[in-house]
């Protein structure tokens, strides 16, 4: 960073020095460095010179001496503003006011003069800078961008989408459910992020998401790193998202909120029904901050709080019997006529008589609501409010101690209340079978940084992350029982209503993977020390992790009953009145999960300082976990080379299923080289190994092994009781079916992506960078899935099991990017952040879980090369661009500096906006499971198993549009035993584009607090940014779209600064 200088008295001749040493960039950092060099008018390194540094927020003194070669470094300083002071004898005093960002190793160049002439230097203010230090790619987003742009949600992780490489998940993709936000970066899948709060693990390791999402007023500032960062990061391979909390300071200062929606100030989705009432919408958003000093210089406090209320009405269409063929007239019916099944002959009139009808059979019609809409399908819609209230607070205190120590403790906290009126995505589209979803995280940390020498630093963690959530049946005043059909369990936490189909009409019931609740417990130590010798700078670390996580998941425990049109009647809605199912069948389970692991990490890395120029960084980490395993060993895993099911830990068996990976080096490397008079210019480059701890869901499947959990399946068979009704769940039936099983590869590698890059960096003027990159990552092991018991002419290998999921490390990918970015620090009332990314990334698979438009399932799993193709999250072309400008209107300002009134209606006004455009997503046409006839035998339960179509034709002929996004004629079925030719996502979807635009009136009430009045849009122009296509293969609306992303909010919001 360059330094504005102002010398009182007399000009000194500061110039540009080789300043010998790299940045102090401890383990998880969460800190920033002072460097530099001292020299004499005749630059000459000055030895043993004191350098005294102050931070003004807190009154912590740190002092350094400077070496041999004039060289001093202060590492694991805090973010922050300093006060640095060097005197020297027969010199004059320098005097400077410095501004500290996070992760920044900031150079300051200090040439003493003779006399007593005082050198004032002040580099407060925002300055552009090229790295000089540090190979990694990354960006940082400081304060006033967190504040000040427009947040849809007030989610800060939506500005990691600012750095280049970034793109937010694919739709449905399992992290951004239910409102969460996920992101890829630079081709690493969702689950690879690493995300740290004040310096310890803030993640469930679940699904590997964020614990804890503080609000923006508790956040100082944070940086997304995404490639080749050092080697005191690790545990996971893709992005690192480093968030720093507000700490308290010697003046109290605080915050107050609120944000406020309505639907009368949005837009109209494109896809909303024609002629419905807007759905309701209402949402505040409201909290605040208070931090300040409890003993000045010594010890300070910072809390805060938010709250966010949403009521939000759902719209689903949804297809349901009129109120006639609810009573069993079909007299008009739209579907195929019902025979009596009996005769084989027409009811008269086309009516049952009533004695046909089963009164639990019309009790479960009867949960249909009537028709509301004349058309003759989707003749029924329903706008439901969906209630989300959310609590989260963080409580922060620093203590500074003698000799350089300091005391962190923090503790944050979220509580999460979710109703969803629908049971979810491709279930039941009636009201009155919804899901309560809470969810509460917790993450505390206990800090203790020592400097017992100016040239060591030693940080220790304490660390503890906590999260629980569940998903429950909600509306349970409708269960079984209440139909009078028989229960599966007597469980209270199973209560509700089995998954009911009707071929022709919606479903009801509640979700059948309901109900489920986990709690993972993640214990935490670290320690890393600095130390400082000569012109180098080595870091070195260890850090301990212990996993606890206790869960259930009570699939199908309610059962599922099944009527379709080639049943006994003809018609699926008169086999129900009738009470005869064509299949039924649900689970018997006793799968408590109380799964283990735990992981340790030792790295050491030097910084050294090759000459006046340039920067050499070298680095190891060794990373090891233990297999995820059940406390109690109750799993059971399918051993392939006897072809049964073995507890684990028994005869040989490991007890999480697979041997542990004791391979995982990881050793980086990198380089900055500076060019110039000025050094506005740097060369980097660097490359690395990072390894990835999965998330614990993968494990998961192990419990779905019998005999903790069985499906039993029930039919109609010549010479049994006929299934019914009254009894849909037989105690004994002669025909079990084959049960699935989970296997593991005995020798699972740790997933490793090896990352590179090639940079460029520019300065121009006082506050721009440009930076030109090239970067690349290769993923080697990724874990995947596969069926190892797959049919192969209608046969599978081992006859006694249906599916085995054999979870493997096979999976590879592929990601090469050009980067840019253009940043304008703020100077002169503007700033701005420009980033354009062309790239591809290929894999064969791009998660363990499935996302929109990638089933994450190979069609064949005797051939899983085949599913080579686009990355689920490949965007081509992605531009981004944010920024901010104050409004030249108003006194002292451009324009209508002497108009009065008007003048302080537009004085201190602010623009805020944030632009993004980029290409379509890739997604895969694939066949409706239930036309699916490539024999392969799968069950096609819990995971995303879709096979593929012949390609026929091409595609991509034509212009898409809304009704026909691609030729859907360029598709056939293939003939039986066959799968189809058509590729992987090989089509792709609608381009996305987005503006989000704040405008800020600064109201002045004291010199030191000011009240925002804020006019927020999301999606300003209104744009219509299309989900992706129906590609399902025999579905009615195959090739259409029927969804989109959300229409233009407003937002209005104040927010008082004190």
């Amino acid at each position: 960073m360059r330094m504005r200088t102002n010398v009182t008295s007399v000009a000194a001749p500061v110039c540009l020095l080789a300043l010998l040493l790299a940045p102090a960039t401890g383990a998880q950092q969460h800190r920033a460095s002072l460097r530099g060099a001292i020299v004499d008018p005749s630059m000459a390194p000055l030895t043993d010179v004191e350098v005294r540094v102050m931070s003004e927020a807190t009154g912590d003194v740190r002092t350094v001496k400077s070496d041999g070669g004039g060289r001093f470094v202060m590492p694991e300083l805090l973010p922050g503003p300093y006060r640095v002071e060097v005197r020297h004898g027969g010199y004059g005093p320098f005097l400077a006011r410095v501004t500290l960002e996070l992760n920044e190793s900031l150079p300051l160049e200090i040439a003493l003069q003779l006399g007593n002439l005082i050198q004032a230097v002040d580099v407060t203010a925002p300055t552009a800078a090229i790295d000089r230090d540090s190979a990694a790619l990354g960006t940082f987003i400081d304060a006033r961008q967190l504040a000040g742009l427009p947040l849809d949600g007030r989610n800060f992780l939506e500005l990691a989408l600012l750095a280049p490489g970034t793109a937010a998940a694919p739709q449905g993709s399992a992290s951004s459910q239910r409102g969460d936000f996920a992101f890829s970066a630079n081709g690493g899948r969702e689950d690879f992020n690493a995300f740290l709060l004040d310096g310890v693990y803030n993640v469930d390791p679940k699904l590997n998401t964020p614990a804890v999402r503080p609000p923006v007023d508790g956040i100082r500032e944070f940086s997304v790193l995404t490639s080749t960062y050092d080697a005191s990061y690790g545990r996971h391979a893709g992005a690192q998202v480093n968030v720093v909390t507000r700490s308290g300071s010697n003046r109290a200062s605080g915050t107050a909120y609120e944000f406020l929606r309505d639907r009368a100030l949005n837009a109209r989705n494109h896809f909303a029904p024609a002629g419905e009432p807007a759905p309701d919408y209402r949402r505040h958003q409201f909290g605040g901050s208070l931090g300040g000093p409890i003993v000045r210089d010594r010890a300070f406090f910072f809390l805060d709080y938010e709250g966010t209320r949403l009521r939000e009405g759902i719209t689903r269409v949804a297809n349901v019997p009129t109120l006639a063929e609810r009573e069993g007239d079909f007299s008009h019916t739209l579907f195929r006529t019902p025979v009596d099944p009996f005769t084989g002959q027409p009811f008269p009139g086309n009516q049952m008589p009533s004695y046909y009808l089963s009164p639990i059979g019309h009790a479960i019609a009867a949960l249909y609501p009537a028709p509301n809409r004349g058309t003759p399908f989707e003749n029924y819609v329903s706008s439901p409010a969906q209630r989300d209230a959310i609590d989260q607070f963080d409580a922060r205190l620093d203590q500074s101690l003698a000799a350089g120590a300091r005391v962190t403790a923090r503790f944050s906290a979220s509580d999460r209340r979710l109703f969803e009126p629908f049971a979810g995505p491709g279930f039941a589209a009636v009201p009155g079978f919804g899901t309560n979803v809470p969810r509460r995280g917790k993450n505390a940390v206990a800090g203790f940084t020592l400097a017992p020498a100016s040239h060591l630093v030693n940080d220790m963690r304490l660390g503890y992350n906590r999260v629980s959530i569940g998903v429950f049946a909600g509306n349970t005043g409708v269960d079984n029982r209440s139909v009078g059909l028989k229960s599966l369990t007597s469980s209270p936490r199973d209560a509700g209503l089995s998954v009911i189909t009707v071929s022709g009409y919606s479903p009801l019931g509640h979700e059948y993977t309901t109900p489920q609740e986990s709690t993972s417990d993640v214990f935490q130590v670290s320690d890393t020390a600095t130390w400082v010798r000569g012109a180098h700078l080595i870091k070195f670390g260890a850090e301990w992790l212990v996993i606890h996580q206790q869960a259930y998941r009570d699939v199908q425990s309610r059962g599922f009953l099944n009527f379709i049109d080639r049943g006994y009647t003809g018609n699926s809605l008169a086999d129900l009145l009738m009470g005869l199912p064509v299949l039924t069948g649900g689970a018997t389970l006793d799968n408590p999960q109380r799964l283990r692991t735990s992981s340790w990490s030792v790295f050491a890395g030097d910084e050294w300082r090759a000459g006046p120029s340039l920067t050499i960084s070298i680095g190891l980490r060794y990373d090891y976990s233990t297999p995820p395993y059940d406390a109690d060993n109750r799993v059971n895993v399918y051993d392939p080379a006897t072809g049964a099911l073995v507890q684990a830990g028994a005869g040989g068996l490991p007890r999480g299923g697979h041997e542990p990976d004791r391979n995982n080096l990881a050793p980086r490397v990198g380089f900055s080289r500076v060019f110039g008079k000025d050094s506005r210019m740097a060369l980097r480059g660097g490359y690395g190994i990072y390894y990835n701890q999965g998330a614990l869901a993968t494990s998961e499947g192990l419990y779905f092994n019998p005999p903790y959990f069985k499906l039993n399946v029930f039919f109609p068979y010549p010479g049994l009781p006929p299934l019914t009704l009254s009894d849909p769940f037989p105690a004994s039936f002669p025909f079990p079916i084959p049960q699935s099983a989970t296997a593991y590869q005995r020798d699972l590698r740790t997933p490793w992506v090896e990352h590179w890059n090639l940079d460029v960096q520019q300065q121009f003027g006082r506050s721009r960078t440009i930076e030109l990159a090239y970067t690349g990552s290769r993923g080697h092991d990724l874990i995947s899935a596969r069926d190892m018991n797959q049919a192969t002419g209608s046969v599978r290998p081992n006859p006694a099991f249906a599916d085995i999921t054999l979870i493997e490390s096979r999976a590879t990918s592929r990601y090469d990017a050009l980067q840019i970015k253009l940043q304008q620090r703020a100077a002169d009332g503007k700033s701005a952040l420009v980033s354009y990314t062309y790239s591809k990334s290929t894999d064969d698979a791009s998660g363990f879980f499935t996302s929109a438009g990638d089933p994450n399932f190979p069609q064949n799993s005797l051939d899983p090369g085949a599913e080579r193709g686009r990355s689920a999250f490949d965007v081509r072309h992605r531009f981004s661009m944010s920024g901010t400008y104050d409004l030249p209107f108003g006194t002292d300002r451009s324009w209508l500096a002497n108009a009065g009134w008007v003048s302080t209606v537009l004085a201190e006004l602010e623009l805020q906006a944030v632009f993004t455009v980029q290409s379509g997503r890739p997604f895969t046409v694939a066949l409706l499971p239930e036309i699916d006839n490539s024999l392969s035998g799968r069950s096609n339960l819990g995971f995303g198993y879709n096979d593929r179509p012949h390609v026929v034709g091409n595609p991509e002929t034509g212009t898409p549009s809304i009704d026909r996004w691609f030729d859907t004629g360029a598709f056939a079925l293939p003939p039986s035993g066959t799968f189809g030719n058509a590729r992987r996502n090989a089509l792709t979807g609608p381009r996305y584009q987005n503006i989000n635009v704040a405008l800020i009136k600064h109201v002045r009430l004291a010199p030191t607090s000011e009240l925002q009045l804020r006019l927020e849009a999301f999606n300003l122009t209104n744009h219509l940014n299309l989900d992706l296509p129906d590609a399902f293969f025999g579905s009615s609306t195959f090739g259409r779209i029927l969804s989109a992303q959300s229409a233009r909010r407003i937002q209005l919001g104040a927010r008082l600064a004190f």
